[in-house]
């Protein structure tokens, strides 16, 4: 079950590609507000936020260094309520959206919805893995 478990994830390194990445994001967001460059700002700053989206998906499906069974079962816990809290924010945002003139209306993008799940996710996975860890360390 185990083999099963871990074949779904992406391996421990990619943590690490994806930090790289929120490096190469950082930069290319530096660069696209950069006036000295006379660089095209609207190929640049949505190159960041899209290798900050893939960092974050690299970082949310990789494995724990010391990945324990629990730590699955903790994964589907966390899943479910940060699917459910990123519709529920769309929705609500929407709604909100409606209520302001056609001229002002900004409606959410996908990159937002998607940024709103994997930080909500990710947040909570942490905090009942360590959560899970203080418990066993008092028993």
């Amino acid at each position: 079950m185990e083999i099963e478990i871990n074949k779904h994830l992406l391996p421990s390194y990619f943590k690490i590609i994806s930090l790289v990445i929120i490096g190469l994001a950082i930069i290319s967001a530096i660069i696209s507000f950069n006036e000295q460059l006379n660089l095209d700002p609207n190929i640049f700053l949505p190159l960041g936020k899209y290798l900050f989206l893939l960092a974050l998906v690299f970082f949310t499906f990789s494995r724990e260094k010391n990945e324990e069974k629990s730590f699955h079962q903790l994964r589907l816990k966390c899943l479910i309520p940060s699917i459910i809290f990123a519709n529920i924010f769309f929705l609500l945002e929407t709604f909100m959206e409606l209520f302001k003139s056609v001229e002002h209306r900004e409606f959410m993008s996908a990159f937002e919805v998607l940024l709103i799940f994997h930080i909500y996710y990710l947040v909570s996975f942490f905090f009942y893995k360590n959560k899970q860890k203080k418990t066993q360390k008092t028993v």
